[in-house]
Parts: C-alpha cells; sequence; structure tokens
C-alpha cells in the first residue's frame, strides 16, 4: 500500500465512514419552544485565500458529529444508562459532558474540564460515553460538548426517570448510586487516529468500573503489547507510541476487565507521510 501524504488524508477519512448527512440537531439546552436547533457552530464564510489554503492540507481547525447521542431516553428500573458521543476534527477534539440546563451562551465559555492532547497535525475521531447509574428523581439534561481549536459542537439527551412524580404521590426520590460491583464500561476511546510518521500518539483508553478495572493492550498483530521504549502502556490506562511508522498502521484494541466482566474498544491508527516541499 502507498504511503499517503497530508494532501490526500481526506480519501483516507472515507475509509473510516463519510461525514456528509450526519445530524447535529438536538433539544434545545434552554429554549424549549425550540425543538429543533442546529447545535453545530458555523464558521465564518471563506475567503478565496482560506479555500485555497485548506485545498493543500487540513490547516484548518474543523470538528463533525460522527453520532449524536439521542435526543431523549426513558430510563428503566435499576439500569445503568451509556449516553454515547462521537466525533471527528483536526487536532484531538476534546469532549466533555454537562450536567443540567445550561444557557446557550454560555457553552463557549464554560472551562473544559478534559485534558486536550497537543496533536496539531493528528485527524482524530472521539467517542465518549456517559454513565447514569444512579435513579433520577426528574429529568435530567445531559450534553455532550466537543471542541477543537475555534471550533465547538454540542448535542444535548434529555433523560427521563423510570416513575413520575404523580406515580411517587409527589415524594422527593434521592439519587443514590447503584450498589454492587459493576463491569468495566470504556467511556473514552479514540476510534480512528491520523498522524504523520514520526510522532508521538497517545491513544486513550478511560474506564468506569467498581472494583477497579485492570487495562491491556492489543497490537495491530493482535498480540499482547510488550512495554519498549516505542510502546508504553500507561498506569493511565492509555497506550504511548513514539515515533511513529508506517508499520504501526492497523487495529488496537483496548481491554478492560475486573471480577464482573469485561469491555474492549479499537483504535485505527494510520500514519501519514508528511508531504515535502
Amino acid at each position: 500500500m502507498q504511503k499517503m501524504n497530508l494532501n490526500l488524508c481526506a480519501i483516507a477519512l472515507l475509509l473510516f465512514g463519510s461525514l456528509s448527512g450526519v445530524q447535529c440537531r438536538a433539544v434545545d439546552i434552554v429554549d424549549e419552544s425550540n425543538d429543533d436547533v442546529d447545535n453545530s457552530i458555523e464558521p465564518e464564510p471563506e475567503s478565496p485565500q482560506s479555500k485555497h489554503s485548506r485545498a493543500r492540507a487540513f490547516e484548518e481547525d474543523w470538528l463533525k458529529f460522527t453520532k449524536t447521542p439521542p435526543t431523549k431516553i426513558q430510563q428503566a428500573p435499576g439500569a445503568i444508562l451509556e449516553i454515547a458521543c462521537e466525533m471527528m476534527g483536526s487536532q484531538v477534539p476534546s469532549i466533555q459532558w454537562v450536567v443540567g440546563r445550561v444557557p446557550l451562551s454560555e457553552i463557549d465559555n464554560l472551562a473544559p474540564n478534559t485534558f486536550s492532547e497537543d496533536a496539531p497535525s493528528a485527524i482524530v475521531r472521539v467517542r465518549s460515553v456517559h454513565i447514569v447509574d444512579h435513579m433520577l428523581s426528574g429529568p435530567r439534561t445531559y450534553t455532550c460538548i466537543g471542541r477543537t481549536g475555534s471550533k465547538t459542537i454540542y448535542a444535548s439527551t434529555q433523560v427521563y426517570p423510570a416513575h413520575s412524580d404523580q406515580e411517587l404521590g409527589g415524594l422527593i426520590v434521592p439519587e443514590k448510586q447503584y450498589p454492587g460491583p459493576q463491569k468495566p464500561r470504556i467511556i473514552y476511546t479514540e476510534k480512528t487516529h491520523l498522524d504523520l510518521m514520526g510522532s508521538s500518539v497517545m491513544l486513550p483508553c478511560k474506564v468506569h468500573a467498581n472494583p477497579h478495572a485492570k487495562i491491556t493492550w492489543r497490537n495491530n498483530e493482535d498480540k499482547d503489547i510488550v512495554q519498549s521504549h516505542r510502546f508504553k502502556v500507561l498506569p493511565t490506562g492509555d497506550l504511548l507510541i513514539s515515533d511513529l511508522k508506517w508499520e504501526d498502521m492497523g487495529n488496537y484494541k483496548c481491554i478492560a476487565h475486573n471480577a464482573v466482566g469485561r469491555d474492549s474498544a479499537d483504535t485505527f491508527v494510520y500514519p501519514v507521510l508528511k508531504e515535502q516541499d
């Protein structure tokens, strides 16, 4: 397979699914009179110079949803909910979840609660899952906010409890976490990661579990990763690949397991040949 330069990254994106036609609509976070709001932040009209710059390479910030969370979910009694949000963009998009009603005007001003990896040449598709492991006392809004560079997008989910206030006679149900052990659930990972050869690539694997889950990784040959100067499984559970090479291309699997069960997630790594001047 021929090595790919940066100008052909768009072709590689087609390998991971088209971004066109993806809906970025969700329930308005505050204004309930409008149930069909496009929550993506639209860029300013492009000048001929900026279009020419983008044609040379992916030099501008961009960010698109590849999967939005559902707009409404009904919580079943005793059920643990998983609300998933996926997006793809330049650099490494950061995803944070906000619980509750937030004015639209404050979305851009919210301080990120996640660490954003410094990978200016990367194109990454990330997946984040918010876990609701307690019974809600009333409807609750969960908002997925994605950021990269100057771009921000967001989508919200309204979760309704299993029982209404009328069914409970107006009693307020305390919101306590479900007791007992829980199987691991991988809540933050990358689906795909494209970056220049020679770069250092950090593949995250964040887990929600009780008791604590052990994390292992398998490489692009489906073998357990052995710690070396180029491949390191960090104490956080993330995988660090240093000095990315063409032969590193392929699927990497994060596996989390405890006494209750296990979960796994795959990341496809695509090394990119830097364009020669």
